[in-house]
């Protein structure tokens, strides 16, 4: 699962985490959610035990100590270069394993909206050196099932990017298949508006409603909120499709649309914010 990042970007910087770390409940993080996903992969694979391994970059904040339950063996790890690229990366992890054995390979800024274990069995031909999982556009999903062998054709030294260098050069050698799927298998969580439209779409899922996206279409009705515990608010603020972080503050009258609060953030009485990344005084 790769978490890490070069430069992080406005919103990992405002809320000092992870996008693994983002909740997508108040309870429940985009952690959780790839770790359903990848239960459900370890049980439709018969595997008693899986080995889940999370590479963070070296300046990540994120908690190193990861509890996992059932079949996954997870640890998080930072990446041992802060220059190798994606494809580098992949390069060096693979030289612990056999040619023959398979990387299920993540993108974590993503939430998970399709099984994964499903899709993989549905669209990943057991010839193929390397599945990427696309949406019926064409679109990479973040998620990829890779045989360890071919990224022996990966440069051992120095920068390599996986989609721009490494992938056409493994191309030459080896079956690379593209899977589109009907509907998307992930989501992005990278900026604050793909991170709120993702929130969204992932309730307006849960709650078996569909999403308009023509360019008439209406939001004004508010589709969720998500309260950290250890947020404070008073009963008369309104939160709009908006997420309030642990440490956050806002007072009465005060209204939050499509924005996130970060810990230590103090919205004051009948104060408005729309459309930000409200920052703390202190993290």
């Amino acid at each position: 699962m790769l978490a890490g990042s070069v430069r992080a970007n406005q919103l990992r910087k405002s809320t000092g985490r992870s996008p693994l770390e983002m909740p997508i409940e108040p309870d429940r993080t985009v952690l959780h959610a790839w770790c359903e996903q990848l239960q459900g992969v370890a049980e439709r694979a018969g595997r008693a035990s899986l080995p889940v391994r999370v590479m963070v970059d070296q300046s990540a904040q994120i908690d190193e100590a990861c509890d996992a339950d059932g079949a996954l063996a997870m640890r998080i790890e930072r990446d041992p270069s802060a220059y190798r690229g994606t494809g580098g990366l992949l390069h060096d992890l693979a030289r612990e394993y056999p040619d023959d054995s398979r990387l299920l390979v993540i993108h974590a800024s993503q939430l998970p909206f399709q099984s994964v274990a499903e899709t993989l069995a549905e669209h990943a031909p057991d010839d193929a050196d390397i599945t990427l999982i696309c949406d019926r556009h064409g679109s990479p999903s973040g998620v990829m099932l890779i045989r360890c062998g071919c990224l022996r054709e990966i440069n051992p030294v120095g920068f390599v990017d996986l989609n721009e260098q490494a992938l056409p050069q493994i191309a030459k050698q080896h079956r690379v298949h593209v899977a589109r799927t009907p509907r998307p298998t992930t989501r992005s969580l990278r900026t604050l508006s793909g991170y709120l439209e993702t929130l969204r779409t992932y309730y307006h899922q849960r709650g078996g409603r569909l999403i308009d996206d023509s360019p008439f279409a209406e939001d004004w009705q508010a589709s969720f909120q998500v309260i950290e515990g250890g947020a404070v608010i008073d009963e008369t603020a309104i939160i709009h499709d908006s997420v309030v972080l642990a440490g956050a503050r806002i007072q009465a009258g005060a209204v939050i649309v499509r924005s996130v609060v970060c810990p230590g953030a103090v919205v004051g009485r009948g104060e408005r914010r729309v459309d930000r990344v409200v920052m703390g005084r202190v993290f």
